[in-house]
Formats: C-alpha cells, sequence, structure tokens
C-alpha cells in the first residue's frame, strides 16, 4: 500500500542530532567531573570529604601487601643428612667417653691413677676439640660412675633418642621441646636409670643440631603469594565515606585516595574521563537512533515540534549539570517526560525521557535512587501527559505523578532501612523536583503550543468544543457541511482506534477538513436546501475551480486561525489529486456532444498533495465515503460496505495512498470499523403511533 520511499530525516535534523549529542558529550563530562581541591601533601583540609564513588584504596592496599610478604615466617626443609650428622656426633661423643673411661681403668694400679672427675674433664676437653661443642665435666661426671654395662645401656638409649627426635622436622624453636619430650618419655620408662636422664640430656642438648635448612626460594615465592594474595583483594572504600575530617593534615594516604577520586584539582584536560563519557553517551545515543529509525513511519515529526523537543531535552541535561551538586536528588527530566508525551504521545514519551535520565544518570554518580524514583515519575507522567482517549486535566497531571514517585521515595528507603534525615531528605528533594517539574510543564504548554504549533492532545480537544469559532461559523454558515463534518469525524475515529493511529487528531481534523467551504458555502450540494443550483448559471471549468479550491482556502483559513500544522496538513491532502467526477464526465459528455476531443483530466484535479500519514489518508477515505453514501441514499449495511470497497479502490487505482503508511490489513480493518459505525447509522427505530 505505501510506497517503497520511507520518509527519511532531514539533512538539517541529522546534523542538529549530531550536534546535540557532541553537546551531551562535554555537558555529561563536566558534569560528572567530581569536586576537586587544590590539595598538596601536608595541607589542611578546609572542609570535611566524602568517597563520590566506592573505590580501591591502592595505597593502604599496597602496605597491607607489603607487611603481609615481610612477615612470611621463613621456611625450612628437613635435611636427611643433616639427621645424620646429629645422630653421628651422639655416636662420637660416645666413642670419646668410653676411650677415656678405657684410661681409667687402665690407671688403676699405677703410681698415678685417674680420678673420674680429672677424666670427665679431660672428656670435656676432647669433645671441645674434636666436636666443636662445650660440655661441662660435672654434667657428664656420671658416665664415669656407672658400670660397663650401664654405659652400654645408656649409650644405645640416648642414640635411640637420637634417632626419634631426628625422624621429624626439627627447627630451632622445637629442638629443646622436642628433646625434652623424649627425656620425659625415657624416665616414664626406665625409672631406674632416671638418674642418668640429666647427662643424657645435656648431651643431646649440646651434640643435636636442628635438622632443617633454609628453602630461600620456597621462602621467596610464599612471601610474593602472601603479597599477590592481598593485592588480588584490594581494600574497598565505600561511597560516602569519610576520607579526612575538617582541619585535619592530607596526609600522602589521603593525598593517593584523593588523586584516586580525581579530586585533587589538574588544570590539564582530563582525557580518560572524556573518554569514559563519549563512549558512554555513544552507547545511548545509537541506541537512540536505533529506536527512532524503526519508528520513524509512525514519528513524523514537524520542525517546530523536533527543535522544541531537542532543546528541551538539551535544557534538561544542561540543568542537571548544576541540580546535581546540590541534592543527588535533584532533576527536571519529568518535566522533559511530560512535554514529550503531550507531542509524541504515551510509548514515545516513556523511551526517550529514560534515555534522557540515563544520559544525566553519571552527573548523580549513578545513584539507584535518583534512577528508580525518576523512572516511577517518568511512566506515571507520560502515561497521564500522552493520553489522547480523555481529558486529563492540569491537576491530574500534576497530583498524581507526584504521589506516586513520594510514595516510590517512602518505599525505598524503607526497603534500605536508611535513617529518619535520610527518609526527610529524599521526601523534600523528590517533591520539589516532581511538583516544579509538572508546573513548569504545564505553565509553559500555552508558550510551546504557540511556538511548534502542533497537535497535542490539549490544543486538540480545545479545538474539539463546540464553541470554538470555526465550528460555530460552520454550524451557522454551512449547516450541511458541518453535518458533514461530524459524520467524517465519527468514520474517522472509529478507524483510527481499530488500526491504532491518532484518534484524536483524526476526529478534530474532520470536524476542520472543509472549512474552506466557508469562503462559499452555497456552491456545495449539502449546502443546498432545496433552491437554485449557482452551478447551473456557470461554465464547468468555473464550477470545477470553486469545488477543487476548497482546499486551499482550507488551509489559508486554518492557517489565519492558527490551526495546528496537523490539521492543516490534512486539510491539504483530504482530497489528494483527486478530481470531481461528476464535472470531469459533464465536460467529457459536452466535449462529445460537440465533437471535441476529451478535455485533460489534469485541469479538473484538486491542487493538494497526496495524504502523507495515516491519519490523513483515514480522514480522505472517511469523506469520501461518507460524501459518496449520502449522496446514493444508501440504507442498508451490505450496499454501505459495497460501496466503501469500490471507493478505496479508486483511491488505490489512482495512488493516493501510496505515501500514507497504510496497509491492506489497515484497510480492511477501516473497512470493518465504518461498516459498524454505519450499522449504528442504519439501525431500525420502533415506528411511534401517530
Amino acid at each position: 500500500m505505501s510506497s517503497n520511499k520511507t520518509a527519511k530525516p532531514k539533512f538539517h535534523q541529522i546534523i542538529s542530532l549530531a550536534l546535540a549529542t557532541l553537546t551531551i558529550t562535554f555537558m555529561v563530562f563536566y558534569g560528572s567531573l567530581p569536586v576537586s581541591y587544590d590539595y598538596v601533601v601536608g595541607s589542611i583540609a578546609s572542609q570535611d570529604i566524602y568517597a563520590p564513588r566506592t573505590f580501591a584504596d591502592t595505597y593502604e592496599t599496597e602496605r597491607r601487601a607489603i607487611v603481609a610478604r615481610n612477615t612470611v615466617d621463613d621456611i625450612f626443609v628437613r635435611s636427611d643428612k643433616q639427621a645424620q650428622n646429629s645422630i653421628d656426633r651422639v655416636d662420637d661423643f660416645f666413642d670419646l667417653a668410653e676411650q677415656e673411661r678405657k684410661s681409667v681403668t687402665e690407671a688403676r694400679g699405677t703410681t698415678s691413677p685417674l680420678s673420674p672427675a680429672e677424666a670427665a674433664s679431660k672428656l670435656s676437653t676432647n669433645v671441645e676439640q674434636t666436636l666443636g661443642v662445650e660440655i661441662r665435666s660435672e654434667d657428664i661426671l656420671v658416665l664415669f660412675e656407672m658400670s660397663n654395662t650401664t654405659f652400654t645401656y645408656i649409650r644405645e638409649k640416648t642414640t635411640n633418642l637420637a634417632e626419634l627426635i631426628m625422624l621429624g622436622d626439627v627447627n630451632e624453636a622445637v629442638l629443646d621441646t622436642k628433646i625434652e619430650e623424649q627425656i620425659n618419655s625415657f624416665r616414664e620408662s626406665s625409672p631406674s636409670y632416671e638418674k642418668f636422664s640429666d647427662a643424657m640430656k645435656v648431651v643431646l642438648s649440646t651434640i643435636i643440631e636442628p635438622n632443617t635448612v633454609y628453602d630461600e626460594k620456597a621462602t621467596q615465592d610464599s612471601a610474593n603469594n602472601a603479597y599477590m594474595s592481598v593485592l588480588n583483594e584490594p581494600v574497598m572504600i565505600d561511597k560516602g565515606t569519610k576520607l579526612v575530617e575538617s582541619g585535619a593534615i592530607i596526609d600522602e594516604h589521603i593525598y593517593n585516595n584523593l588523586v584516586e577520586l580525581e579530586l585533587i584539582r589538574d588544570s590539564s584536560f582530563n582525557v580518560v574521563i572524556f573518554i569514559r563519557v563519549m563512549v558512554y553517551v555513544l552507547i545511548i545515543a545509537s541506541c537512540t537512533m536505533v529506536y527512532l529509525n524503526i519508528e520513524r513511519k509512525k514519528l513524523k515529526v514537524d520542525t517546530p515540534v523536533f527543535y522544541m523537543l531537542m532543546v528541551t531535552f538539551l535544557i534538561s541535561v544542561a540543568s542537571s549539570v548544576y541540580l546535581s551538586t546540590l541534592s543527588m536528588l535533584l532533576s527536571i527530566v519529568i518535566f522533559f517526560a511530560a512535554v514529550c508525551a503531550t507531542y509524541l504521545g504515551t510509548q514515545n514519551g516513556i523511551i526517550l525521557s529514560v534515555i534522557n535520565l540515563l544520559l544525566i544518570w553519571p552527573m548523580y554518580s549513578f545513584d539507584p535512587e535518583m534512577f528508580f524514583i525518576n523512572l516511577v515519575g517518568i511512566i506515571l507522567c507520560s502515561i497521564f501527559a500522552g493520553r489522547t482517549d480523555k481529558i486529563i486535566n492540569n491537576a491530574a497531571l500534576i497530583f498524581f505523578p507526584t504521589i506516586a514517585t513520594i510514595v516510590t521515595s517512602i518505599a525505598y528507603n524503607f526497603l534500605l532501612g536508611n535513617t529518619r534525615s535520610e527518609y526527610l531528605n529524599s521526601l523534600i528533594y523528590t517533591f520539589v523536583s516532581c511538583i516544579a517539574s509538572l508546573v513548569a510543564a504545564v505553565g509553559l504548554s500555552p508558550i510551546y503550543e504557540l511556538i511548534s504549533n502542533a497537535a497535542s492532545p490539549v490544543k486538540l480537544i480545545s479545538l474539539s468544543q463546540p464553541g470554538q469559532h470555526l465550528l460555530k461559523r460552520l454550524f451557522l454558515e454551512a449547516s450541511g457541511t458541518h453535518s458533514h463534518s461530524m459524520m467524517v469525524a465519527n468514520l474517522a475515529d472509529s478507524a483510527a482506534e481499530a488500526i491504532g493511529a491518532d484518534s484524536l487528531l483524526c476526529k478534530v481534523a474532520a470536524y476542520y477538513h472543509d472549512i474552506g467551504k466557508l469562503e462559499n458555502p452555497e456552491y456545495f450540494t449539502e449546502n443546498q436546501h432545496g433552491g437554485e443550483n449557482p452551478h447551473d448559471k456557470m461554465t464547468i471549468m468555473e464550477s470545477v475551480g470553486i469545488i477543487t479550491r476548497h482546499p486551499e482556502d482550507g488551509v489559508k483559513l486554518a492557517k489565519k486561525e492558527r490551526l495546528p500544522n496537523a490539521i492543516i496538513k490534512i486539510i491539504d491532502e483530504h482530497h489528494g489529486t483527486t478530481y470531481p467526477s461528476y464535472f470531469y464526465r459533464k465536460a467529457v459528455e459536452d466535449a462529445k456532444a460537440r465533437g471535441l476531443e476529451p478535455p485533460d483530466i489534469n485541469n479538473f484535479r484538486y491542487r493538494g498533495h497526496i495524504p502523507s500519514s495515516r491519519e490523513s489518508a483515514i480522514v480522505m477515505i472517511a469523506d469520501t465515503c461518507e460524501a459518496a453514501v449520502r449522496s446514493m441514499k444508501t440504507s442498508d449495511v451490505q450496499s454501505a460496505e459495497q460501496l466503501i470497497r469500490v471507493l478505496i479502490k479508486d483511491k488505490i487505482d489512482q495512488d493516493q495512498l501510496i505515501n500514507s503508511g497504510l496497509s491492506f490489513d489497515d484497510i480492511e480493518k477501516i473497512v470493518i470499523a465504518f461498516r459498524q459505525v454505519y450499522a449504528g447509522v442504519f439501525h431500525e427505530r420502533i415506528k411511534y403511533p401517530e
């Protein structure tokens, strides 16, 4: 049904969108820059400073990592060689002791016998020279006072204890404990030899060495693992944490945190933050363009409305640069939602306002409460502002979204368990933001309508009132045209609802589509009541000129009365480039009777444009069908439907609907809607008695 040519954005609109995107990028960049300070290490803080976002405290994390690395215990590993060496040294000790015991025995009966004390002293000296350890002679004197059998037993037990001790990992810290444990075990198992246990303990404590050696690589690996473990779990500072108190000295730790949060003023342009913002804005802008491209057939916006909404969008973003510094809950995004939904409908109002909310969100440090409350406000405000099926008064538009945002604020703070002061703060700023936004939207609506001359629901509802100047003129000066227009409005309204078009626009445009007939009302048959027909005294081309001029006259009158552009366009397009077939056939017959060539049909055509929207096409079809059904005096639904289908096919054959956006499915729905209207018109009435 529609042509292959789709409505494309004008070049200047594309350029405007690109410039707006660039402007928004810079506004979001400057709005999201944190408050900065001229502090250096050693400065005195002039105010409390809080973390604007959650971040990793790299300074404290590094400090803890270094501490963890430097406090790792040294790693020692067991050395079999070291263990065996200790056991061998114990054996060597007892070999030396046995030699000294023999020298004592051999010296008996000689002129210079050797006493046990002297032997013990001599053994002490030999041990120091041979094994490199010092043992007091009095501690080992008992070895020379025991029998050979006892000596052999003590030697064997001491060596066994040394072997038991050396079985495990024994370092310097546990060596004495291990020796003590084994000596105590010996005392319990051999109480009769308990008096020798002290000497055994001295020997073991003096001669045995730890059997572990320091593993430098393992120790270094453990230290590095401890270091990396801390770095992998950095110290996190939550958003809102106080970083420094007023009057405190800015030390290196605090300064590094301020730098990390980009709170230290830098005269250079922050490229990193700008790139982040640019990527963020471009992602949202790309999604927006995809949506606008998909909806471009439905979203036909006049140039004044386009620029009006763009400026309003930019105002909402620009104001957030300042408002975000006052409170995380102060914004006027609901103001844009009210304006956008009024001119573009509920769906577009919600989607474009959410896009607006996403763009200003970085300025509010991605505060979830701000986003949640405004999202609820946007949805409810767009629903009320975008309704075209019934009158929504300004009080309702202000009251219900405001109550909804306040309830949302209470619910949010309740779920988080916030304090009473946080409750109060949230309620105040939420109320101020919403009420100010909506009051501004309602208060500025006359200015918006004056600038845009758009068909807003409020404007259309106002124009639909019977007391409107043009409708009163139509009723008084062209009553037949007025009656015809009312019926066309009913048909158009029903058809628009059936296919999801703007029913309010169709209905109001139908009221005004024939206002051009006010210039010469008596020249149109519906306004002729039994009198003579002025066309009888005119030539065919004079009659055609008057008949086909009424769309042009209607456009002039509509512009003079400042009707919305959408209605003016429908007035211009409601006959398209068709022709009045009655006069054309009459001209053909006249030419044939005089033996002339048939006249050029283009001289009979209306000088308007073919319908460029579904709403305009609906009014064209409704106008044609209503006039034909009335003219044919059709009185049953079946005949009316058949006539309607013929008339619509004729419009299709004349290429009047190729730019309308109507599908064949839409056409079928329109026919059914018209049939339902005529079913009500043609219903039988009860005959009253005379």
